[in-house]
């Protein structure tokens, strides 16, 4: 089922834009599901390694094509499926599982993702700095009430938007 804490802090205004899926996505309910557009227009997670993001997916309820309920499975067709993306552009802070306990000192530090497509948990590495694809904002406990300690709040790095030519 889709997590009810983790995602876009509520009171942002964003708008959201449907996006055919790549094919055999895990998209984790609790995890921070950050997407780049591949080279057919396909959302794709965003994994450990990518470079540039294209916004955040909202993640269906339900397990889609996979049989877990820790994460939403695409359809192993590209195109077959469907999700609402928050495009990076947008100013919008996300509360997100971290790999550690953040600091309040780590405010306006740069962080990685730490993922793999394969269903299992997946975070936001605060502790390292090589793609730098996300901004932290502070705390989770410092925004929301039912943050866990090793929570935090991020959002994507303006100069690390997706922008293919």
């Amino acid at each position: 089922m889709a997590h009810t804490k983790y995602g876009p802090l509520s009171g942002a205004p964003f708008k959201t834009v449907e996006y055919p899926v790549a094919a055999s996505q895990y998209f984790r309910h609790d995890g921070p599901n950050f997407v780049y557009l591949d080279g057919s227009g396909h959302v794709t997670l965003a994994l450990a390694a990518t470079a540039t993001l294209f916004g955040y997916a909202i993640i269906p309820k339900g397990t889609g094509a996979g049989t877990s309920n820790d994460y939403w499975l695409s359809s192993a067709t590209a195109g077959a499926d469907k999700v609402a993306v928050i495009p990076a552009t947008q100013d919008v802070s996300y509360l997100c599982l971290a790999d550690d306990t953040p600091t309040a000192a780590q405010a306006g530090d740069n962080c990685d993702l730490d993922a793999v497509n394969d269903g299992t948990a997946y975070y936001v590495d605060i502790g390292t700095s090589t793609t730098d694809v996300l901004i932290i904002q502070g705390r989770g406990v410092d925004f929301k009430a039912d943050a866990g300690a090793n929570d935090v709040v991020v959002k994507i790095d303006p100069l690390k938007i997706q922008s293919d030519t």
